[in-house]
Order: structure tokens, then sequence, then C-alpha cells
């Protein structure tokens, strides 16, 4: 117990960078997980972005974790999260590719980045995007801080644990705590819902 708890603190310590070289170094699940853990809520909101629903975004996220696996071994990668971003979006679109969807009708990018939406009419035939009020009706919900964290992490592209903690004057581990329970109750929130007759 002593020692996974040192672990994982050590872990925390290591930069991407660090934790990047040590899963090369063995190819290891058990070195790979600290650096998915880190990035997990990253890639959970860039899964739901573009495929808009919370379990086929968990799905994903998954399936993520097996694209790392064999992908990472063979790249050079400088900027890991950059490199994680534009490796997700990938796996993403390739799916919904092969669903034959237009990523810009699944995509949940366009909902999240721009308020404007929600004022979208509210007429839809399944062939539409989905609507965008239930997620926009649930971040009203959270309290402020949990909103103001999701909305400058996942729906500002970019913005990282420590820019936010300084815009916000929170610690870093005060804005990963806001993070997850602000996805947890989204997520508690979107699945209360009333499904479209």
């Amino acid at each position: 117990m002593l020692r996974s708890l040192r672990n994982k603190v050590e872990t925390e310590e290591l930069t991407d960078a660090e934790l990047l070289q040590r899963f090369r170094e063995t190819g290891t699940g058990e070195d790979l997980l600290p650096l998915y853990t880190r990035h997990a809520e990253l890639i959970y909101a860039l899964c739901l972005r573009y495929l808009s629903a919370p379990q086929r975004a968990e799905d994903a996220g998954m399936e993520i974790w097996g694209v790392l696996m064999e992908k990472l071994p063979r790249h050079e990668i400088t900027n890991f999260r950059s490199w994680l971003q534009t490796t997700v979006r990938n796996h993403c679109l390739m799916q919904l590719r092969r669903e034959k969807r237009s990523p810009v009708e699944q995509s949940g990018d366009d909902l999240m980045q721009s308020d404007h939406l929600l004022h979208l009419s509210s007429e839809s035939t399944s062939s539409e995007p989905p609507d965008p009020r239930p997620l926009y009706h649930c971040l009203k919900q959270l309290k402020e801080e949990q909103r103001r964290c999701v909305q400058l992490f996942y729906l500002q592209e970019g913005e990282s644990y420590q820019s936010i903690a300084e815009k916000m004057n929170l610690s870093v581990g005060r804005v990963r705590s806001h993070l997850q329970n602000g996805r947890r109750n989204l997520k508690i929130c979107l699945e209360g819902q009333p499904k479209e007759p």
C-alpha cells in the first residue's frame, strides 16, 4: 500500500516526456497507465466533442488505450498533449467514416465551441446534428467554479490545468477536482434528460 502510494506521488511529479520515456523503455501497460490517467479527461472530452454521446465517448476513450500501446513506441513525439489531441481526433473521425456519417453532423465540436448554437431551432430530424440544448442546460446546473473549469478545459482547446489554475486563482489540484466532479455531474444530468420522442 505504502509502495503504491509512493509510486503514485513519484509519477505525478514526472513530466509527460519522462512518463513517455519510461513507457518506451518497458512497453508495459503499467508504465502507460500514469500517462493515460493524466490525460483521461482530455481524451474523454475530445471523444465526446466528435462522437456526441457520453457512452460512445467512453468506449472510444478505452480504444485509445490500445492505440497508444501500439503507436507510442513507433513515433517520435516532442509534445505529447498535442500529439494525443491529433491522435484522438483522427481515431474519432475514422470511426465516423466507418459508420458513413458526416463528421460535421456527428461532431460535438461546433456544438461545444459556440454559444450561439444555444439558439438553434428545436426542429430536428434524424439526419440533423444532436440538439446541444441539454448540454448547455446541464452546464448551467454546475457550481460556478466547476462550470468555469469545464468550459476552459473542454470547450476552449489548449487550456491546461496550470493555465486554468492561474486564471481562476486556484491550485492545480483544485482545478483537477472541479473537472472530475463537473464531468461526473454533467454525465448524471445528461443521463437524466428526457429522451427525444
